[in-house]
């Protein structure tokens, strides 16, 4: 028999049925749906499922300074730049990325795509609330706003990286 400490934890169990969670709409983007975030896990990690229209851009490419994020694809297929290089993900497929790694995704499919996205530890829904008041906002500078907002929650853009979020163009395509 093995001797256990105590766990403590401020955590409850969780159960959310198929099709449950908080909508979080990210206008042309899709829908991200949270699961668990940070106050329902202790902190402990954020889970969405996030549906991507089809030739649709995810967010520019980024690092996460303090965050580790893992993605299962569930339907579809999806196409991670992780370091520079380039990875299709389709459906079955899971890819980690450690906190630090340059990464974005895409779904430059005909189709939709849907993911299940694990953030460890919790909290990415906040930047995801407050990038849905900015796209919400509409105007001009919306995409460079959504992309100044990730600064604020532990992102990092590097200079020059093109916005993103909605329709993918010719160039995107052919990355």
């Amino acid at each position: 028999m093995v001797d256990h400490d105590p766990i403590e934890s401020r955590a409850q169990p969780i159960v959310i049925p198929p099709g449950g969670g908080r909508a979080i709409p990210l206008g042309g983007a899709g829908v991200v749906h949270l699961k668990a975030g940070r106050r329902e896990t202790g902190g402990t990690i954020s889970a969405y499922e996030y549906v991507a229209p089809a030739a649709t851009a995810g967010p520019p490419v980024h690092l996460h300074r303090g965050w580790d994020e893992l993605f299962y694809v569930v339907e579809g297929e999806m196409t991670f730049l992780i370091d520079g290089v380039e990875h299709a993900a389709a459906a079955g497929a899971l890819v980690f990325i450690p906190r630090g790694v340059l990464h974005t995704f895409w779904n430059a499919g005909a189709v939709p795509a849907r993911q299940l996205t694990v953030f460890t530890p919790g909290g990415i829904e906040d930047y995801f609330d407050a990038v849905t008041e900015v796209m919400a906002a509409g105007g001009e500078n919306t995409l460079e706003a959504a992309a100044a907002l990730m600064a604020e929650h532990d992102m990092i853009v590097p200079p020059g990286a093109r916005a993103a979020y909605g329709a993918l163009g010719k160039d995107d395509e052919s990355r």
